[in-house]
């Protein structure tokens, strides 16, 4: 018998007669002790007046091992956050289009290379701006190849985000005012400077967004970028039907995500934490500026979802299961497949990660070309967090309505080390 044999029954008989204690309670190989320091953490920060509140769930094997919530939904008026809260959840609504507009790719409805300017013929007009640090008013050039789904879908199409991953440049501050109302600089006010209100429809969005240059050329790297909006648009041309419409049908009914849309029904109203906002004097407080949720008539493709953490997991099983969650098929495995490999090479700005299609990849940097991908993950901007974890079937979720935005190093981070950590498998 060779080494590693032994050794593994060795650890086996370890195990077998370790008290359980050792562990503490272990399920699907995950240490809920170790695991529920996760709540530890959040009573921390909301002790420490540095959160609000907070929920998680962790699952395992398609099996919900923990699901929990700490804190309040609102501060002013001490309302404790409960499980299943409903969240603006921002980012986080871009995988979800991105696997409706992969939808329409698996029907033969489009191609991943036509171009955007077969369904949005304005596109075809656009110029790429040749210095960043003079905004709008850059001299251009023209762009060099046309822009396609897929590069919308990868952030390679080099449209801006109204803001930047890392940083900011004078052309995504000047694209951001376009869009959002931004107010540069923010004051200290408990307002980000995003206006709600500047635009009603997708269309006028889009409208401002590609009346400013690109930030380069299409396809030529990763820049994180208000595209997924006109995907959202693609998908209403290309079904005929409105975005709610077809999510509603197409998504979030055969996964069971009743929970999710543009709009809160009347009767969840108090259900809906309140954005709280670090202000300049490191006092957390709602903020003044908080999204409509009701009314809304813009139905973006880069955020403007409501979600609870239950219905997001669906979700996030759902392409942890190749497309299938509960016997129904919302994707075929070899699309899945397609939306884990990157498209960006190296330009995406974190080491040993990466782009697809609707999603960042993390890399397991041993393995073979084929299996590389690790896990999927995204966020939303007032720290909402995801990351699938394709090797070791693991769903994790946090969410919280807070700002500044702490980005990959913040709460995701706290998320991942908690989740790694709790890991009793045998290897």
């Amino acid at each position: 018998m060779s080494r590693s044999p032994q050794l593994l029954i060795l650890k086996l008989s370890i195990l077998l007669f370790l008290p359980k204690t050792f562990f503490g309670q272990v399920s699907e190989g995950l240490d809920l002790t170790k695991l529920s320091k996760l709540n530890d953490y959040i009573e921390e920060q909301v002790k420490a007046e540095k959160l609000a509140g907070a929920e998680i769930l962790i699952a395992r094997n398609n099996k919900i091992i923990i699901h929990s919530s700490r804190g309040f939904s609102n501060l002013e008026t001490k309302k404790k956050l409960d499980k299943n809260s409903i969240y603006f959840i921002q980012s986080m609504t871009k995988p979800i289009i991105s696997v409706a507009i992969m939808q329409l790719y698996e029907r033969g409805m489009i191609d991943l290379e036509d171009k955007v300017s077969k369904y949005i013929p304005e596109v075809a007009n656009l110029e790429v701006a040749l210095d960043l640090s003079q905004g709008i008013n850059s001299d251009t050039e023209k762009v060099k190849s046309p822009i396609t789904i897929g590069h919308l879908l990868s952030h390679t199409s080099g449209f801006s985000h109204g803001f930047g991953l890392v940083k900011s440049t004078k052309l995504d501050k000047d694209v951001g005012k376009l869009i959002y109302g931004k107010k540069y600089p923010i004051t200290k006010s408990l307002d980000d400077g995003t206006n709600y209100f500047i635009h009603s429809t997708l269309e006028s969005r889009i409208t401002a967004l590609i009346s400013a240059p690109l930030v380069h050329q299409p396809g030529e790297k990763w820049h994180y970028g208000g595209g997924i909006d006109l995907l959202a648009l693609i998908i209403q041309k290309v079904s005929k039907q409105s975005i709610p419409t077809y999510l509603t049908e197409n998504i979030f009914l055969p996964l069971g995500m009743n929970e999710t849309g543009y709009n809160i029904d009347e009767k969840d109203l108090d259900r809906v934490m309140s954005v709280h906002k670090l202000n300049w004097s490191y006092e957390l407080t709602p903020g003044k500026n908080q999204p409509p949720r009701t009314g809304n008539t813009l139905y973006g493709g880069t955020h403007g979802l409501y979600s609870t953490a239950l219905d997001y997991f669906k979700f996030c099983q759902m392409i942890l299961n190749h497309g299938k969650f509960n016997g129904l098929s919302i994707l075929k495995k070899k699309t899945v497949d397609l939306m884990k490999i990157n498209q960006v090479g190296m330009s995406y700005p974190r080491n040993n990660q990466g782009f697809g299609y609707g999603f960042a990849i993390e890399y397991d940097e041993f393995s073979s070309e084929e299996e590389k991908a690790q896990s999927l993950y995204w966020g939303g901007y007032f720290n909402t967090r995801f990351f699938i974890d394709l090797k070791r079937n693991i769903v994790a979720i946090w969410m919280t309505q807070k700002l500044p935005n702490l980005s990959y190093g913040g709460y995701h981070q706290v998320l991942k080390k908690n989740v790694y950590d709790a890991i009793i498998d045998i290897e």
